[in-house]
């Protein structure tokens, strides 16, 4: 019969990340496979746009960039011009989840979303801004470094502008998601004291409590035990006799 044991605040955060982590999950794969058709069609029109250009010819890039012809890259954080009321649209960085000015709590509840095996395809196209540290969307060329253009960074294709901040917006709501669900499944379990209570009334959480260690005495060898009683019995440590 498994004895039934107190739980901690550190159990109780622990379970509600792990629970979070799982609730949002289903998400991570379609949000990935956006990124990368994103990061496809981004490199594709990049590439033929470099090949247009007299003398880049695909087959001599490789040479080129190592004879330091052309400025090589293989990644890109790309911006998009967004429109200003009674104004000229301004470049603007694709920001995927930004991160909350002291709201540690909440940054690290992203961190372990995105660092979650169900978001490795969405992390892998994220980077952390420099400044603001928000996570903003980090496109990685398929085909390794390929030559750099002036301006590349800035997306004014229509489909892909749209499908860059579908994936900025439905990643942000699955964050926003997150937190709530978190808040929630902590009030549940801030509502008990024990594990047979969890069980009881969240069983789904019980089975992430970690289990207690078995607490077993091993008898003290009969030499040690000896030993010991000389020392209490002499004082810890011996005073030396005086002559």
């Amino acid at each position: 019969m498994q004895k039934h044991f107190s739980i901690t605040n550190a159990m109780r955060d622990k379970v509600a990340d792990q629970l979070t982590v799982q609730a949002v999950a289903q998400h991570g794969p379609r949000i990935a496979a956006d990124l990368a058709a994103l990061n496809e069609q981004f490199w594709t029109k990049h590439c033929t746009a470099v090949e247009a250009l007299p003398g880049l010819s695909k087959k001599h890039w490789s040479e080129l960039i190592q004879a330091g012809a052309v400025t090589a890259t293989a990644g890109c954080n790309p911006y998009y011009l967004k429109p200003r009321k009674d104004n000229d649209p301004y470049e603007t960085q694709l920001v995927a989840v930004e991160k909350h000015y002291k709201a540690e709590a909440r940054n690290s509840l992203v961190s372990k979303v995105l660092c979650s095996p169900a978001f490795e395809g969405v992390s892998r196209y994220l980077d952390r801004a420099p400044y603001h540290e928000h996570w903003v969307i980090a496109l990685k060329s398929p085909s390794g470094s390929v030559p750099r253009l002036n301006g590349m960074n800035l997306i004014t294709e229509p489909v892909q502008e749209s499908l860059a901040l579908l994936i900025c917006s439905e990643l942000a709501g699955v964050i926003d998601a997150a937190v709530a669900f978190r808040a929630q499944a902590m009030g549940v379990l801030q509502a008990c004291r024990t594990s047979r209570q969890v069980e009881d009334l969240f069983p789904e959480a019980a089975k992430l409590l970690p289990q207690p260690a078995k607490n077993e005495k091993a008898l003290a060898p009969t030499e040690l035990a000896a030993s010991v009683r000389n020392m209490l019995s002499q004082g810890v440590p011996p005073v030396a006799a005086q002559a």
